[in-house]
């Protein structure tokens, strides 16, 4: 069914089960994986435009630093598939003032992927409006079909243990 699987990573337990999801379904299928990770150079460049000036070559040297990070992060995910016997390439894309969502989906309609797979972290409400989320643009905007990969269920907090406590009963309204 699937014939060119793309997913993006960005090196997070997250992302990684993404991945992983990705190589057994081109696996399954015997089908192409690319793996893309984006350089999301407006996100970095905004953030230290907060800093009021900084110098042209200390931005360019943390983006340097971004695309290295970005080629190891391929470099670990490319081996992993090919262990699995998958069929993978590894692709490096900057945003380019756009967003994440915008450079997955130009390179998913450039190679003419089938599906394309995501780890999503699932934030909801505030955070979610706040943070943005680049899995929710993609199943917006995607032509072909997207599988998003949960993170793993975070550990209860002590507020939802304190709840699973036995209830209290109400105490009787006074007459």
């Amino acid at each position: 069914m699937f014939k060119q699987i793309l997913v993006a990573i960005d090196g997070s337990p997250t992302g990684n089960r993404g991945l992983k999801a990705a190589v057994e379904l081109a696996s399954g299928h015997a089908a192409s994986l690319t793996m893309i990770h984006v350089v999301d150079d407006m996100q970095s460049v905004s953030y230290i435009g907060d800093m009021g000036y900084v110098p042209a070559d200390y931005v360019d040297k943390l983006l340097d630093d971004l695309r290295a990070n970005g080629r190891k992060i391929l470099a670990k995910a490319e081996s992993a598939a090919r262990a699995a016997g998958v069929d993978a390439k590894a692709l490096l894309v900057e945003s380019k003032g756009g967003t994440i969502a915008d450079a997955i989906l130009a390179q998913a309609r450039k190679l003419r992927a089938d599906t394309i797979v995501l780890g999503t972290h699932g934030r909801r409400g505030l955070r979610r409006a706040l943070m943005g989320s680049d899995a929710e643009a993609v199943l917006r905007d995607s032509r072909v079909p997207v599988l998003l990969v949960r993170a793993l269920a975070r550990e209860p907090s002590a507020r939802v243990q304190a709840s699973d406590a036995k209830p209290r009963r109400a105490a009787k309204p006074s007459t």
